[in-house]
């Protein structure tokens, strides 16, 4: 399913919704936007300004779409309530792979570098692929394996092709996650070797 991309008659609504004036318009949206940024960043959202233009497109789409809305900060308020926890649920599941790609000898220090360097690179997935692994690796048990049953029927696969062009996907994302790493080890090495240099 494609999702829905914030278009210049929806952001007109938006603004209109907002104030008549549109200088005055501009400057209330940048206003809550910068609240909804410290809002999920509170909440410990990775990517705070992302989620609030989310929650901003999803408020103008249905805008767009001719709701009527009487309290546009309440209703937006709302709004970003749903993706904070959309975005802890998929913190969870990001956690939950990072567990079976870490393996348990990985110490916290290293787990926190591993979980930095696989958001990066499932950020650079395409969203279906990206979407795809982090379900496959939900739940535990009866849960986890009706999960992947679902996905399999969703895509027209059996489970055993879904099971093949997981792994093949996985295998890629810990190559990225691996080279992410070094590259982040040689960038503090280097550091500290600038540093020592300047204090000779």
């Amino acid at each position: 399913m494609n999702r829905w991309q914030l278009n210049e008659p929806a952001f007109a609504a938006l603004l209109r919704a907002l104030d008549s004036d549109r200088v005055e318009a501009g400057r209330k949206y940048e206003r809550l936007r910068r609240r909804l940024s410290r809002y999920f960043a509170l909440h410990g959202v990775p990517h705070p300004l992302e989620a609030g233009d989310e929650a901003f497109n999803r408020l103008a789409k249905r805008l767009s779409e001719g709701e009527s809305v009487l309290n546009l900060e309440a209703y937006l308020a709302g709004i970003a309530r749903l993706v904070m926890l959309e975005e802890r649920q998929k913190l969870g599941r990001e956690r939950q792979m990072l567990s079976q790609l870490a393996g348990p000898e990985t110490t916290a220090e290293e787990d926190d570098s591993v979980l930095l360097a696989l958001e990066s690179c499932l950020a650079e997935l395409p969203g279906d692929a990206r979407t795809l692994i982090t379900r496959y690796y939900v739940g535990r048990g009866r849960e986890r394996m009706r999960t992947r049953e679902k996905i399999a029927r969703e895509l027209g696969l059996s489970a055993n092709a879904l099971r093949n062009r997981v792994l093949r996907l996985r295998q890629s994302l810990e190559q990225a996650v691996s080279a992410r790493l070094k590259e982040s080890v040689r960038d503090v090495s280097a550091e500290r070797n600038t540093n020592s240099e300047e204090t000779r």
